[in-house]
């Protein structure tokens, strides 16, 4: 189903009725300074263009000391999201239902479903978590790729997780989040959604554990399609990016917010 072009503007609308207050983290994460950039112009693009418009603009983020937050639209940001932050990053991190792994998909190289394959070609080391379905062309690609780990769903509630968290202690990462890696149920409009995810609960406590054990350069979250008339799935989306920040906060040292004084 299209329609994730429409998903950042939402989000950010749904942000407005956010209350600042983080109970979990007992500060106000926005007090660190949040800035919203002006809307990049990419939807008369290629999705080549596109990246390279994102390349340019996180690059530019990076270079000012800042720390990149980007919302998708669909997947392929990414692409140019890693670029952008040039030699950062060791890791690319994503939470995802899908493997995104094709080496092309419906005649493209650049897509929403081979972004982890052309990710894995620019970095040394690709961790996908969250995997509950995988095209046969996709696991030919993984199983020839000696700098991936694909950690499937079906493992999350025990040794799955625990090897996701060790193989990123003490790294500096990219993150990204794919909101489908949420049950639909959870969140519902989605483009690809895929039964048997995890809850809201289960997806920040192991980011909560991202930003604990690793150094995050840049992240973003994607593949929100907003559904006509339905308000909460917005906001949900808003509370994961907003709880992420917090924990970026809590972990890189901003102690004159309080945040997790009392954790």
């Amino acid at each position: 189903m299209p329609g994730s072009r429409a998903g950042p503007l939402a989000i950010i609308e749904a942000s407005r009725y956010m209350d600042p207050y983080d109970m979990d983290l007992g500060c106000i994460p926005a007090e660190a300074g949040l800035h919203t950039i002006t809307e990049l112009s990419v939807l008369e693009s290629t999705p080549e263009s596109m990246v390279n418009t994102v390349r340019e603009a996180v690059d530019k983020i990076v270079s000012d000391g800042r720390v990149p937050i980007l919302l998708g639209g669909e997947h392929t940001l990414s692409l140019g999201g890693v670029q952008g932050v040039k030699d950062e990053a060791d890791v690319y991190v994503t939470l995802d239902a899908h493997a995104d792994f094709y080496d092309d998909y419906e005649g493209r190289r650049i897509s929403h479903a081979t972004v982890s394959k052309r990710i894995s070609e620019l970095v040394r080391e690709v961790i996908i978590y969250g995997v509950r379905t995988l095209g046969w062309e996709e696991k030919e690609e993984l199983d020839s790729s000696d700098n991936v780990t694909l950690i499937p769903l079906l493992s999350h509630g025990g040794e799955g997780v625990d090897t996701f968290l060790r193989k990123i202690e003490g790294k500096k990462v990219y993150l990204s989040v794919d909101v489908d890696v949420l049950d639909p149920s959870v969140l519902p409009c989605l483009g690809t959604p895929e039964p048997g995810g995890m809850s809201y609960r289960e997806v920040i406590t192991v980011l909560k554990e991202v930003f604990r054990r690793a150094s995050v350069m840049a992240m973003d979250f994607v593949e929100f399609s907003p559904c006509p008339g339905m308000r909460s799935d917005a906001y949900t989306v808003a509370r994961l990016v907003y709880k992420s920040i917090g924990y970026h906060i809590l972990y890189s040292g901003k102690q004159d917010l309080r945040c997790g004084a009392d954790e």
